[in-house]
């Protein structure tokens, strides 16, 4: 988990490809964190149930949960969970104050990722690694 801290995401963020958000313990040291940052998707990867709400020749417009982590000091204390629902009260309100995204989208390293954002409404892209929750459940959630 560290060395993204350590080593890159200064730099993605320099380079405004990223916003990290961290939790830190009482010590101040990093125990968490994600990563936001605007996507789009194609209208071949929308699931068809949402795809009425896309126009033609539009890419849908998504924020992408790029990295959520947790120290492996800190498993089974609940802090992945609650990273997941902050960064989805965050895509939330800026979806409905700052920027247009219909979705929160991300891209599991393992089944063990997949099966755990499946717990929360999220949903396989077709043809892709990649998984989509609509604004729309987020707001039921939150």
């Amino acid at each position: 988990m560290t060395e993204y801290i350590r080593k890159q995401v200064s730099q993605d963020i320099r380079k405004r490809l990223v916003i990290c958000f961290v939790a830190v313990d009482n010590d101040y040291n990093v125990i968490g964190y994600y990563t936001l940052t605007s996507e789009s998707l194609g209208r071949e990867l929308i699931p068809d149930k949402y795809l009425k709400r896309v126009p033609k020749n539009y890419n849908a417009p998504v924020i992408l949960l790029g990295r959520l982590a947790r120290d492996i000091r800190v498993k089974g204390a609940g802090l992945g969970e609650h990273l997941l629902l902050d960064a989805l009260f965050r895509s939330y309100k800026l979806s409905n104050k700052s920027i247009g995204a219909m979705a929160v989208v991300v891209d599991p390293i393992n089944e063990k990722a997949v099966a755990f954002y499946k717990k929360y409404g999220f949903e396989q892209l077709p043809d892709s690694e990649k998984m989509f929750l609509p604004m729309k459940t987020i707001g039921q959630i939150i």
